[in-house]
């Protein structure tokens, strides 16, 4: 049940950051859905409710933009992105929980949040899209996975280029958390091969990524134990260390199958 003492109710962006700074503690209220699963009470939150206007997902010459309000829901509908790339980042949110959620948790929350267990980062990731804040600017997805500044998050910007992309989360059944997710990009540049819930956020694999790029299908099992060993994989309640690590392997051979026929 999500507890507060305070709500605050920006209704422009800039007036939103400026509570953001000033209440370094409070969270940032989009859909709620995950805070609302919280035992702790807070002093205050900072309700985004009233930033109707950052509530779009539309397509551009060059661009997809998905307003940080827009909700997973408004994505897994639009039709331009279930055809790009394969509808890598509709299927990035279809598998979350049931449509009820889908239509209340936003796309700015999902992102900004940095869960482990995300499966909409890998997609993104995986399409190379830049997050769009308030103060920072324009950044890459990588970047912002490392930015740690009080921010507000504005929308999400995919470029518009048809790559081979594949992602994978591997649950216990439907509507479960992922215990490991997957992306995988090959363009003509290499191939890109990024972990999460490992249980943490996702990662790029450089060294997996390498013998991908450089040997193709022949390296797919080299691949699969270097992401294993590469990356730090932890226990938690869903699953242990040893178990992703021997899952991980069989993942990068499923989604280095689809992209490097």
């Amino acid at each position: 049940m999500l507890a507060f003492m305070k709500v605050l109710q920006p209704k422009t962006v800039e007036e939103a950051y400026e509570l953001a700074v000033k209440n370094k503690t409070a969270p940032m209220l989009a859909g709620g859905c995950w805070l609302r699963l919280g035992r702790r009470t807070w002093p205050a939150v900072i309700d985004m409710a009233g930033l109707d206007l950052l509530r779009y997902v539309k397509e551009e010459d060059n661009e997809f933009v998905i307003g940080a309000m827009a909700t997973q829901g408004d994505v897994e509908r639009f039709e331009p992105l279930q055809k790009f790339c394969g509808g890598v980042v509709v299927k990035g949110v279809k598998e979350i929980l049931g449509i009820q959620f889908r239509n209340m948790a936003t796309m700015g929350g999902s992102v900004a949040s940095k869960f482990g267990f995300s499966d909409i980062i890998p997609a993104l990731l995986a399409v190379h899209a830049d997050i769009v804040t308030f103060k920072g600017g324009r950044m890459s997805m990588q970047d912002y996975m490392n930015y740690r500044e009080r921010d507000i998050l504005v929308e999400i910007r995919i470029p518009k280029v048809e790559v081979s992309v594949a992602i994978e989360a591997l649950r216990i059944s439907r509507g479960d958390f992922p215990i490991l997710t997957g992306a995988i990009r090959r363009d003509d540049k290499g191939v890109e091969l990024y972990i999460g819930t490992r249980p943490g956020v996702p990662q790029l694999a450089p060294k997996a990524s390498a013998v991908l790029s450089e040997k193709g299908a022949a390296g797919v099992k080299e691949a699969a134990l270097l992401a294993s060993e590469e990356l730090v994989y932890q226990k938690n309640s869903h699953a242990s260390k040893e178990y992703r690590m021997e899952m991980v392997k069989a993942m990068v051979q499923r989604l280095s199958g689809e992209v490097l026929q």
